[in-house]
């Protein structure tokens, strides 16, 4: 893709004629109104490789399937029928654009349960991983249950992949520390714990999951890598994957509760992924 920073001026229509894109694929793709440019904005120019005009009576599924794509790739390519969820005769839409890809990325969103479906559909076409925020459980290890199954149906249909998401966030909206600590330190509870995530992660069709242990104890390091370590050896067997939350430290023997416990080395080894929580410097936090 081509980043042009808006010059005095300008508008969709002149950057447009300059690279050769309709304005209203610049509007698209960037999400703005043709009169709200404001000089340093910076535009995303994506230019078309292949377009289709639509005709009468055809669908999304039947366009994609006369070009050997998907849905989802003609629903990335295409946002605003996200949107309003219907194309017309008449319409262009892209079906390939021309750009060269350097790599693979793998993205992931997290969404609480009662995240309005029309925001999750419009956004499932650019994920890999929609991260259903979040399972608790007891000291015993039972997991305390989310209403999940209609989120993890919409995922599946649109081809991203459910995670599952444990952590010691409790009914006060903090992370309690203490539960983590007797958890840790209790390897029954830690077995009991396991087993219900994986019967629960068969039930429900879930992909991986994610740990997310906040503020845990500096003394409950170890226990926390240990833990981790069973949790993705028992997980791995059964098909499954497992990311881990970290904290964002800038430097390895950063001092705070919030990272004192989160050895970068071993609990990247001990997970199949990790996630560097580094939206967690835009807010203050509360934990117990």
């Amino acid at each position: 893709m081509i980043i042009h920073t808006v010059k005095e001026g300008e508008t969709l229509f002149s950057i447009g004629e300059m690279y050769g894109v309709s304005p209203l694929l610049l509007s698209q793709n960037n999400d703005v109104e043709p009169d709200s440019l404001v000089e340093g904005q910076d535009i995303v120019v994506q230019i078309p490789r292949i377009t289709h005009t639509v005709k009468e009576g055809e669908t999304l599924f039947s366009i994609a399937t006369q070009y050997g794509v998907t849905a989802v790739n003609l629903l990335q390519n295409n946002p605003i029928i996200v949107k309003n969820g219907l194309i017309y005769p008449g319409e262009t839409i892209v079906i390939e654009y021309d750009e060269e890809k350097s790599g693979v990325i793998a993205v992931n969103g997290y969404v609480y349960p009662y995240v309005n479906r029309n925001v999750l559909i419009r956004n499932l076409p650019y994920l890999s991983f929609v991260t259903i925020f979040t399972y608790g459980f007891t000291p015993e290890g039972e997991l305390i249950d989310i209403d999940d199954e209609d989120i993890i149906r919409i995922a599946t249909d649109y081809g991203v992949a459910p995670i599952m998401l444990i952590s010691t966030l409790g009914e006060n909206g903090a992370f309690s520390n203490e539960l983590a600590s007797l958890l840790l330190n209790n390897m029954e509870a830690q077995n009991v714990l396991i087993d219900n995530i994986i019967e629960n992660m068969r039930a429900k069709g879930y992909k991986g999951l994610d740990i997310d242990f906040e503020y845990v104890f500096p003394e409950d390091k170890d226990n926390y890598v240990q833990f981790v370590s069973s949790l993705t050896q028992s997980l791995n067997a059964e098909g499954f994957f497992v990311m881990t939350a970290l904290a964002p430290k800038t430097s390895s023997d950063q001092k705070g509760l919030l990272y004192e416990a989160h050895d970068y080395n071993a609990l990247g080894a001990a997970s199949n992924a990790v996630l560097i929580m580094t939206y967690e410097w835009g807010y203050t936090y509360r934990h117990s």
